[in-house]
């Protein structure tokens, strides 16, 4: 049986583990490749190295949360090489002011003092109120924030703030998109963006009882959606 390449993006300070739950629950008629997020020093110096480091032909894009943004640049920009995309737990747009500005504090603290890691407060305020119990999936994002460490916090945290609205240049694709949001995700508006989306070939399906790290909180609702929405027939 021939196999269906997937190839998956993941977000700020994560890495393989973000998806492995994922992965184990796929059938096997996919094969899942995990990508890392180029260094870049502004998104779109980002995009045209994951051309690069990607094969030519129509591909398979999923992306999560930062990687959703990559992954929708660049579709947009290299639209003769997607298949279909996936977005999860992104709204490809520019940040709202206030975050920009919580990133330009965050930067300014690391260089001050150095990076200490993730808080636990500021996991669960990524989390469904169901999952801010959930030791396991806190401990990933922990060991993930880890292995990322202060380098690769300041490289993303620099490249990819500055961001322009997609959603006009995605509603003229002729490629399939589905957008995949927890219901309890508190960094993307769902409403905004379902008035936002205009074409036929764009969709958006909700995760119950998850906020934003959904390959960690729903990586069983998540693998029945990518099974479904990537058709091999």
């Amino acid at each position: 049986m021939t196999q269906i390449p997937l190839y998956f993006l993941p977000g700020t300070q994560c890495d393989n583990a973000l998806w492995q739950k994922v992965f184990e629950l796929l059938p096997q008629k996919f094969s899942p490749i995990p990508l890392v997020i180029p260094s870049g020093e502004d998104l779109p110096s980002i995009v045209s190295m994951l051309r690069k480091a990607l094969p030519d032909g129509q591909l398979n894009l999923i992306g999560f949360s930062l990687g959703g943004y990559v992954a929708s640049l660049f579709a947009t920009t290299y639209p003769q090489q997607i298949n279909q995309l996936l977005v999860i737990a992104n709204e490809p747009k520019a940040l709202p002011p206030h975050e920009v500005t919580t990133r330009r504090q965050t930067l300014d603290y690391i260089k001050q003092h150095g990076y200490n890691g993730m808080p636990k407060a500021r996991i669960c305020q990524m989390l469904s109120p169901v999952n801010h119990q959930e030791r396991e999936i806190i401990d990933t994002i922990m060991a993930m924030d880890k292995r990322g460490g202060e380098s690769m916090l300041v490289n993303q945290l620099s490249g990819t703030t500055q961001r322009e609205n997609l959603l006009g240049s995605l509603n003229q694709q002729s490629f399939l998109i589905k957008f995949v949001i927890g219901e309890h995700d508190n960094l993307v508006n769902t409403n905004e963006l379902q008035q936002a989306l205009s074409s036929d070939y764009l969709s958006i399906e909700q995760l119950e009882n998850c906020g934003h790290m959904s390959p960690l909180e729903s990586p069983q609702a998540l693998a029945l959606i990518i099974e479904g929405y990537f058709k091999t027939d």
